[in-house]
């Protein structure tokens, strides 16, 4: 649950009589506090760590449009039409594959931001 129950928000006279129960609400609203601190904290690891996959999924499809453009070349040069047909698509594919990535990824970190901003 993420907020506190109705009755830890009841305004209680800390000075009173009873302080075992004053000591006690101390702790739980305590605990309470470290608990929605340590959510929140975990929620900015995995905010940080979605940005990052983003950004290393980008990259791994430039660089495998990179080696299979690379492959590509090998194989024009050793006249070889079929094994360049197949490495041109291949690059081919990998490219369309990091432009539709940036796309969808430009989209989602718009929506990261605003949700940092919260």
């Amino acid at each position: 649950n993420e907020s506190l129950a109705w009755f830890w928000s009841v305004e209680v006279d800390l000075g009173g009589p009873d302080q075992s129960w004053n000591e006690e609400c101390e702790f739980l609203l305590a605990f309470h506090w470290l608990r929605a601190k340590a959510l929140q904290d975990q929620w900015r690891e995995e905010m940080l760590l979605v940005k990052l996959e983003m950004d290393w999924t980008c990259k791994f499809f430039l660089w495998k449009t990179t080696q299979w453009g690379d492959h590509m070349q090998e194989s024009l040069e050793k006249h070889l039409p079929g094994q360049g047909c197949y490495t041109g698509r291949q690059s081919q594919m990998y490219s369309l594959l990091a432009q539709d990535a940036q796309a969808a990824f430009q989209d989602l970190q718009n929506v990261l931001i605003e949700a940092e901003d919260e």
